[in-house]
């Protein structure tokens, strides 16, 4: 890994032995190479390391107990320079005392607070002002990063200028089989987001990078450019699908994004909303249809806002009374934020440099 050292290497770099200065200034390039490189290329050592780009990671805690403090600690583990290391902690409005513990077990992390629950989107808190940074994190706090996780995105994000976001590979924590939890986000033809690869055991489908259609923001490295560029989480959407709205507004301005198997993050899946709970159905029947309402095609988005109240009423029909009514109120919602919804479709539509066509073509069959 690069480290922050501005020193030549006491190893002689084979590369250069048996040139002469001028064919070792030659090989290294005349522009922009600084005194201590033209040194090192002088006297045969190879160039002083870069250093290491400054990282700030987030994390977004919200009555997280313990799971928030084990987050940290991974994160305190990382194999990067600390002084090139921000960790944030957003504490949205916690009531459980896990914001004290958390800043008790690490001092040194940096506090930012709401001062009421918004959900997901909180994380634009610590997203405003990123002049001194390179790049910028999420990690849940119930995902748990192994000490090298960091390198290989930044190295994925520094070599490709078209990448906005790259992920880690998501593995669930508790499985005793490694299992994947999420490899990307997709969205399928008929506008249903999901993970990539969720509860694949073959690891062998994941082992390399992988472009995705959008990104997951339980593990995620972002380009500061990609979000002054397309902006950042839709306060409306408050959970689920917040980050695939944010990565298909991207892919419209033609940003990309990967997926970086020699990340490896763990991850408690659903441990801030049961799955299958009804405020689990409820945001994320709503916000799917918010998401097309401002991105997709008209007639994908249309489709899909005309199928919905016909799904509910088969539910209903079918004895699912429970999931009838969370679709009604989920669609009763959506219907209250189609105005501010359709002028957000006119701004993103406006600012698009890609086709529809050429984004359709990287959603999923079904």
């Amino acid at each position: 890994m690069r480290g922050a050292h501005t020193r030549c290497s006491l190893r002689a770099n084979p590369p250069y032995r048996g040139m002469n200065a001028q064919q070792r200034w030659n090989e290294g390039g005349s522009k922009g190479v600084s005194a201590a490189t033209w040194l090192c290329y002088a006297i045969g050592m190879p160039p002083p390391l870069e250093p290491a780009p400054r990282v700030r990671v987030v994390v977004l805690n919200h009555n997280g107990g313990e799971r928030v403090v084990r987050c940290l600690d991974a994160l305190a583990r990382t194999d990067w320079p600390k002084h090139a290391l921000e960790i944030v902690l957003v504490d949205n409005a916690s009531t459980d005392g896990s914001d004290t513990r958390a800043i008790a077990a690490h001092p040194r992390v940096v506090v930012m607070r709401t001062p009421e629950n918004i959900g997901f989107p909180a994380n634009n808190v610590a997203l405003r002002d990123l002049r001194d940074v390179a790049f910028v994190a999420l990690v849940n706090n119930d995902a748990y990063v192994e000490p090298g996780w960091l390198a290989p995105l930044v190295d994925a994000l520094a070599s490709d200028s078209t990448l906005g976001a790259v992920n880690s590979l998501v593995m669930f924590a508790n499985e005793t089989t490694p299992t994947v939890n999420n490899a990307g986000n997709e969205v399928l033809v008929n506008g249903y987001g999901r993970d990539r690869g969720f509860g694949a055991t073959d690891l062998d489908m994941y082992a390399h990078d992988a472009d995705v259609f959008a990104w997951c923001g339980a593990a995620v490295l972002l380009r500061p450019g990609y979000l002054a560029d397309v902006g950042l989480f839709d306060e409306r959407f408050f959970l689920y699908y917040e980050d695939t709205d944010l990565s298909w507004r991207g892919r419209l301005r033609g940003w990309r994004y990967r997926c970086i198997p020699a990340s490896r993050v763990r991850h408690d899946h659903a441990a801030s909303a049961v799955s299958g709970s009804p405020l689990q159905l409820f945001y994320t029947e709503r916000n799917r249809l918010l998401m097309l309402a401002k991105c997709a095609p008209m007639s994908l988005a249309a489709s899909a806002i005309v199928r919905f109240p016909l799904s509910t009423l088969s539910y209903a029909a079918h004895g699912d009374l429970r999931r009838a009514w969370v679709h009604t109120r989920a669609f009763g919602s959506f219907v209250c934020l189609v105005p501010s919804s359709l002028r957000e479709r006119r701004r993103v539509r406006r600012r698009r440099s890609v086709d529809d066509a050429d984004v359709l073509v990287l959603l999923t069959n079904v």
